[in-house]
């Protein structure tokens, strides 16, 4: 029995010393001179605004869709009050996560989207949307997929998750 496992300790240790070495052959790589790799370096030059870098070769173009700055202040109760001057072309994105929706209520104008997007926990969670308003169908959330909604009405909307009493969510839209 003793020998066996001498034996065996032998031909493991054989085996994993010829893993270590093997039939090396000279590379031709180290007798080759190294080629230099050579990057183009791109100049740019500051155009117009400074948040946007051009190159000399581009043409610039005025941007058309000027958007004014707004401003979002914390309001009572997890509302959001944004001001701004105009229609924002982007939505608004409400998070679904941890059970909990990222704003219970929010001041839209007329003709903005707003944006509901499932992120719980699990991927495998499906969320329903509905609007209390029959704005649209029941709608399914799956992981990480957004529902986008184009407020074209005003009014008073709620929206709610199906199984989730903190998951409410009221959304005020007014003229802009």
């Amino acid at each position: 029995m003793k020998t066996k496992i001498i034996v065996l300790l032998l031909i493991f240790g054989a085996v994993l010393l010829s893993g270590c070495t093997g039939n090396e052959q000279p590379s031709t790589e180290k007798n080759a001179t190294p080629e230099e790799t050579v990057t183009p370096v791109e100049n740019t030059t500051v155009v117009g605004t400074p948040e946007e870098n051009v190159t000399s070769e581009e043409n610039v173009t005025p941007e058309v869709n000027v958007t004014s700055e707004e401003n979002v202040t914390p309001g009572e109760n997890g509302r959001l009050n944004i001001s701004t001057s105009e229609i924002k072309e982007t939505p608004y994105l409400l998070r679904l996560i941890n059970n909990r929706v990222s704003s219970s209520s929010l001041e839209i104008k007329k003709g903005e989207s707003v944006s509901w997007i499932n992120m719980e926990d699990n991927p495998k969670r499906v969320l329903i949307l509905v609007s209390e308003e029959k704005l649209f169908e029941n709608t399914n959330l799956t992981y990480r997929r957004a529902f986008t909604y184009t407020f074209n009405e005003t009014g008073d909307y709620h929206f709610s998750i199906v199984g989730q009493p903190r998951m409410n969510v009221t959304v005020s839209v007014a003229e802009p």
